[in-house]
């Protein structure tokens, strides 16, 4: 099982790096998110947590605006959705930490995650997280999942160039598309 979905990621980086420019119209119709250009930097996996297989492709994107925000894109089955919440939230912690090389001092080290309400919309839901530990925040900004029914889209809207990643997504049926947003929350860029 576990080999199976980090070859779905391995196959879903390959079909952004050809078909970037229609990922890009995607997220610019479903999300309203103003993305010029996606950039794959690498593919990050949950380290800490053993039960869990987790792996994502980062990305960063720049927008119009020219700022960037990094973006990070996994195939999720929709019956896993809040399992993935919580593997996204503790693999966004382990990038933070080992980023700003913080370690924890003293023998607590606290860790909170505020979940918004779930936002629906017609072709996506979407989550906000706020991550904390005892020390402050650890996200300035926070990040927001989405999940997208990217096969419902490409069924009912027209998407010129998107047949490799329409067939992606058929021999998935029931999987959503995660994409996961580092933003200012109130300067939201969504």
């Amino acid at each position: 099982m576990i080999i199976i979905e980090n070859n779905k990621v391995k196959e879903l980086e390959t079909i952004i790096k050809k078909s970037d420019r229609q990922l890009v119209d995607i997220l610019r119709k479903i999300l309203n998110i103003q993305v010029d250009k996606i950039i794959i930097e690498k593919r990050l996996k949950l380290k800490n947590i053993s039960e869990y297989e987790f792996e994502v492709i980062k990305t960063k994107a720049k927008l119009e605006n020219d700022n960037e925000v990094e973006i990070y894109f996994k195939p999720i089955k929709n019956s896993r959705i809040k399992e993935s919440i919580f593997c996204y939230w503790c693999l966004i912690y382990e990038e933070e930490i080992s980023d700003k090389k913080i370690h924890p001092e003293g023998d607590i080290f606290l860790n909170k995650v505020l979940i918004s309400e779930l936002t629906k919309k017609k072709y996506y839901q979407s989550v906000f997280l706020e991550i904390e530990n005892n020390k402050g925040h650890i996200l300035e900004t926070g990040t927001e999942i989405n999940f997208i029914e990217i096969l419902k889209y490409l069924k009912e809207e027209s998407c010129e160039g998107c047949e490799e990643l329409k067939n992606y997504f058929e021999k998935m049926q029931d999987y959503v598309l995660l994409a996961g947003i580092k933003i200012n929350r109130k300067n939201k860029i969504l």
